[in-house]
């Protein structure tokens, strides 16, 4: 656990799916997301804490300033959205308005272009087969992890792949690191 001033750190996940559990164990007043964890990202993590009730702020950490990506993580719940270049100068600011459930977003983000992405297109399922896709994991592996079967893996690869028109998984991983979804 880390102290500075009236922040309090009392927990730190490795992937979003543990992040979700944890914040849920916890209940923190405030929780720091990243966009690209593993397993599980920023967006489709703040999704689900916000249908499982979490009320406390929530701020994410990225490295990514398209407007899709900033869009998405607004409709997803985030309270704020810090580019990680710049999040040493703005975390405690963010952190404090958060948890007052005020919006704060990095001001280098106001000169973007529009663009609606992946978060327009598909679902928060398909947003997180995608992801698990572009980290390298088999339909059997997604299916077991989701508790769905292989053939529904292979269907939601497929509207995937329909919606946004591309025909290969190399196609796929680009655009979920495009998106942000998964990093290098």
């Amino acid at each position: 656990m880390e102290r500075t001033d009236d922040i309090k750190v009392i927990g730190d996940a490795a992937d979003g799916r543990s992040g979700v559990e944890m914040v849920l164990s916890l209940k923190p007043n405030v929780v720091l997301i990243d966009m690209s964890m593993p397993v599980l990202n920023g967006i489709d993590a703040t999704i689900q804490l916000r249908a499982l009730g979490f009320v406390g702020g929530i701020v994410m950490l990225s490295m990514h300033s398209e407007r899709r990506i900033v869009h998405g993580a607004r409709m997803a719940g985030a309270d704020g959205y810090l580019l990680k270049e710049y999040a040493f100068e703005q975390l405690r600011e963010a952190v404090k308005a958060a948890a007052r459930r005020e919006s704060y977003y990095s001001a280098q983000l106001q000169f973007l272009e529009d663009d609606a992405g992946v978060s327009g297109l598909l679902t928060a399922r398909e947003r997180e087969v995608l992801q698990r896709l572009a980290e390298g994991c088999t339909a059997k592996e997604i299916a077991f992890s989701l508790k769905l079967s292989p053939k529904t893996i292979d269907v939601h690869r497929a509207n995937i792949m329909r919606k946004l028109k591309v025909g290969t998984l190399a196609d796929l991983t680009r655009i979920a690191l495009r998106e942000g979804l998964v990093q290098l």
